[in-house]
């Protein structure tokens, strides 16, 4: 009985423990695939094109869904330009950070809040895919569309 109970306990720690160890990993890789995204939208913070476009693989694209559904393509020289010589303060709120992850290949879901000179802008949710390089992780694909109703309410979905 004594040895049952013994096994029994030893059975739980080491479970316990394997699990931690997992949720540890996947904590860590998630912060290196997401780490990426954190420097793109601290790279539109401080209005640096060469930061911005570090994160991206050299073909990247970028594309954002209009209401009407059309797919409207971007060009990412284009987008850091723009970042650059903005005088605005812009700054991205990632509201929830969803993160999928296969050998070298991600997906991280992020509904968002956009301040504009710390006024609210818009709302709504972008879609990265990213590849593992030898330089580490990068965004090859962002996709984003914006949420037509009240970014209140949007944005108290997921406090």
């Amino acid at each position: 009985m004594k040895i049952a109970i013994f096994l029994g306990l030893k059975f739980v720690i080491i479970t316990t423990y394997a699990v931690s160890l997992l949720a540890s990993a996947s904590e860590n890789n998630n912060a290196e695939i997401t780490k990426p995204i954190k420097q793109l939208f601290a790279a539109m913070r401080s209005h640096s094109s060469e930061q911005l476009l570090a994160q991206f693989t050299a073909n990247a694209m970028l594309q954002r869904i209009q209401p009407n559904g059309e797919v409207i393509q971007s060009d990412l020289n284009g987008f850091a330009e723009s970042i650059a010589k903005s005088t605005k303060y812009l700054d991205e709120k990632l509201l929830k950070i969803e993160t999928h992850q296969q050998g070298n290949m991600a997906s991280v879901w992020t509904p968002f809040a956009f301040y504009l000179d710390k006024k609210l802008s818009h709302c709504g949710v972008n879609s990265f895919q990213l590849v593992k390089t030898d330089l580490g992780w990068k965004i090859h694909y962002l996709i984003d569309n914006t949420y037509p109703g009240d970014c209140n309410a949007f944005i108290a979905r997921f406090n």
